[in-house]
């Protein structure tokens, strides 16, 4: 999404080893051509840059370090070492997303992504994810 979108200087995802030095590097170039950065953090990315032994959830899951207050501290002290203004305007949307009440649409989408998953699973078909293409 932020690909299509193509307003967001840095994308980091989970899938890639993720250097903070050449990240501060990068964020600073940004700042210095265009006065700000848009950056986008993916939840799970955190553990490349910041070990969390945290354990895990109720469902067996590994509990993730909070990468996004992270990064905004070690952003805010490189550029402010730097003499460079800093102003920080972080936005986690995990409960703007999941606070959205489902509508009808919704409803319709999740059930035909269920009978999807039915017809797979009746059809054989394991370690796959339905969706609409």
């Amino acid at each position: 999404a932020t690909i299509a979108a193509r307003n967001a200087d840095v994308c980091l995802i989970p899938e890639m080893n993720i250097s903070l030095p050449k990240l501060m590097a990068h964020i600073e170039e940004v700042m210095k051509r265009k006065k700000y950065a848009v950056i986008v953090v993916a939840e799970g990315c955190g553990d490349t840059i910041i070990s969390s032994d945290a354990g895990t959830d109720a469902g067996g899951n590994k509990l993730l370090a909070d990468v996004g207050i992270y990064l905004k501290d070690e952003i805010t002290k490189h550029l402010k070492s730097r003499n460079m203004p800093v102003s920080i305007k972080y936005i986690d949307p995990t409960y703007m997303i999941r606070a959205v009440p489902a509508n009808a649409f919704d409803s319709i989408y999740c059930s035909v992504l269920a009978q999807m998953a039915v017809h797979a699973a009746m059809a054989g078909y394991s370690g796959i994810s339905v969706g609409k293409v």
